[in-house]
């Protein structure tokens, strides 16, 4: 990730800030004993995990520059990305989020555009017959508004972030993007994406670290975190029993096709017995 940014954070006079949250693989040393002796490179270590949303905040809070370009680790620029999203942000002030197009590893697309989590709207995304109207399946050549972006990249105006009061640390992991996106357009300001920007992706590769093959998980409390805050009356009844369905039916076709289970977790009877755990515990701390 740094290596794909260093030529253009150097030409454009830029700052570019690892925020270490408290890893222990030892990849910070490596960042340093690498770019350390750049002026434009600034090791932040922190002695413990604050989660996403609270180390980004940590991150940006004391950053005086106009525009931030917020990565994940597992993000590699392709040439030309990072000129183009910042263009963006400058020419579209109605955008309160700029994304890029992300990439798998072997340079096809990863799907980045998403509905916001209502129940209505993730039926459309898992019914086959209404895939076609969810944001996930538009096409990613184009550019377009959307409800959100995946957050891998993200690029926005310092004081619009300030503004919003920055991420909601009530999210540890996942969906805090989500809900940022969600407040900005209730204020007007919408999320974009900008295709002819390119940036690989890899995708949970933090997560896969911390949680194992089960990271798909923690998706579901989030969800429910985000309904409590933003959810309407029975948002989060409709949302279980529909998540509860498409487990069962997952469960099922695990049963009788192993080949599913045996490519995909979500369909072993291990995660489905978690992912019920999960849709109706109460009271206890989620990410």
């Amino acid at each position: 990730m740094i290596e794909s940014l260093a030529d253009p954070v150097e030409k454009l006079n830029g700052e570019l800030i690892v925020f270490d949250n408290c890893s222990t693989d030892g990849s910070e040393r490596i960042a340093l004993e690498a770019w350390g002796d750049k002026s434009w490179f600034t090791l932040i270590r922190y002695p413990e995990n604050l989660g996403f949303a609270g180390g980004a905040n940590k991150a940006i809070n004391d950053i005086d520059a106009g525009i931030i370009v917020l990565a994940n680790s597992d993000t590699v620029f392709l040439p030309g990305s990072l000129q183009t999203l910042l263009d963006t942000v400058e020419s579209h002030p109605e955008a309160g989020i700029v994304g890029p197009k992300l990439l798998w590893p072997d340079g096809t697309l990863q799907r980045s555009l998403r509905d916001f989590p209502f129940p209505w709207k993730l039926i459309k995304e898992h019914i086959p017959v209404l895939r076609w109207k969810s944001a996930v399946n538009r096409p990613h050549a184009v550019e377009r508004k959307v409800d959100w972006l995946v957050g891998a990249v993200m690029v926005f105006r310092k004081e619009l972030f300030t503004e919003m009061g920055g991420f909601d640390e009530d999210f540890f992991f996942y969906h805090e993007e989500t809900e940022l996106q969600y407040r900005l357009s209730m204020k007007g300001f919408s999320s974009l994406l900008i295709p002819s920007a390119e940036v690989i992706h890899v995708e949970g590769a933090s997560a896969r670290k911390m949680f194992g093959r089960e990271t798909y998980l923690k998706y579901i409390q989030a969800k429910l975190k985000f309904l409590r805050k933003h959810g309407y009356t029975g948002s989060i009844v409709l949302f279980r029993l529909f998540m509860g369905l498409l487990q069962g039916c997952r469960l099922i076709g695990g049963f009788f096709c192993p080949a599913l289970s045996r490519r995909d977790i979500r369909y072993t009877a291990p995660y489905c017995r978690r992912a019920f755990n999960e849709l109706f515990r109460r009271n206890r701390q989620d990410y």
